[in-house]
């Protein structure tokens, strides 16, 4: 239940750049609430401390007035404010993970939620963008245009019979099973609460043939053409695909990671890239982010990547906010909180 101050106020900060009509919403849950934005020179302190053009002595102040204040806070990372506000009961995290804020101190009594499947049609599309440019061969064409040269790539390939082993299956995974679907290719999980018989859970696409526990892991990965890696970053997936991993994944098949950069042994990857046995890497993010300039990962080969915004859409945080009001609603009336992240588990 919320601890209001004596006026009666419930105070929430906004760390994101939430639009006036999505603010507009999660005010009117109840005439109570008061949102305070936090200041972009906060934020950036936060995640850049020794940026140039900061002010320390603000960002210490406004982060003090927030820890002391602010019940709820609505955003993606906080840094290490949780360590010490005595004002927080919970935090609304817009994300499917949640690995930024349980990196970081956090009081015991704090209640933590995300928002898993926000984004899941958007990253789906992205995966399926992935596994198309592959398939047709697209980077060896914009290499060519490159050259101003007409040149055949080798014969595209289809999507049709082709096998992708989805390493996570939950909602970002089941949407893409469903774009699988479509194009005619199998899929087969691995997911945490599968039936040991690998039965697909009840709602799944057609397409997805099996659904495995992750002590098979090693078994999808010898029988997927694309190797999907949607897993929340905890401790078990830490270094999740490693040098055993990557022997044991078919020859020739593409690596695709969507979760964690952290989730891959990036050298080991890079050695089956340099080796041809990993025929190519497509990934959204990377270990560190964002990966600096001249960082020997932006030229190894087959290695394609993007700076981590595959989940990025138009209105995403006015989605964000609507599940955050009825969250927000449940919470005033004291009922339980949906999309609880379980801190034991990591996710």
């Amino acid at each position: 239940m919320v601890t209001n101050d004596t006026s009666g106020t419930v105070h929430i900060a906004n760390f994101l750049p939430v639009g006036e009509a999505a603010l507009d919403v999660i005010r009117a849950v109840d005439p109570r609430i008061e949102i305070h934005n936090v200041s972009q020179n906060l934020v950036r302190y936060l995640r850049e401390p020794d940026h140039p053009d900061l002010d320390v002595g603000s960002a210490i102040e406004e982060a003090a007035e927030i820890q002391h204040r602010d019940r709820i806070w609505f955003t993606f990372f906080s840094g290490d404010l949780g360590a010490n506000a005595p004002a927080l009961e919970w935090i609304a995290l817009a994300s499917a993970g949640a690995n930024q804020v349980l990196d970081q101190p956090l009081g015991d009594d704090v209640v933590l939620t995300k928002m898993p499947g926000l984004a899941a049609r958007v990253i789906g599309e992205w995966v399926l963008t992935f596994m198309l440019m592959d398939a047709k061969g697209m980077l060896g064409y914009v290499e060519t245009q490159r050259q101003q040269r007409w040149l055949r790539q080798p014969t595209p390939q289809t999507l049709e019979g082709a096998t992708v082993g989805i390493i996570g299956y939950g909602a970002i995974g089941a949407e893409i099973a469903r774009f699988c679907e479509s194009f005619g290719a199998r899929v087969v999980g691995i997911r945490r609460r599968a039936s040991g018989d690998g039965s697909p859970p009840p709602d799944a696409p057609a397409s997805v043939a099996l659904v495995w526990p992750p002590e098979r892991l090693h078994d999808v990965l010898a029988e997927s053409d694309y190797v999907v890696l949607a897993v929340p970053l905890t401790e078990e997936t830490h270094n999740l695909i490693g040098e055993r991993e990557l022997a044991a994944m078919k020859p020739g098949a593409a690596l695709i990671n969507i979760a964690r950069g952290e989730v891959v042994d990036w050298t080991a990857q890079v050695a089956a890239l340099e080796s041809g046995r990993l025929r190519a890497s497509y990934t959204d993010v990377t270990s560190p982010e964002p990966l600096p300039d001249g960082d020997p990962l932006w030229s190894a080969p087959n290695l394609f990547i993007t700076p981590h915004n595959s989940g990025l859409q138009p209105d995403y945080f006015g989605k964000a906010a609507h599940r955050f009001a009825d969250n927000l609603r449940r919470f005033l009336n004291g009922a339980p909180l949906r999309d609880v992240v379980d801190r034991h588990a990591g996710y």
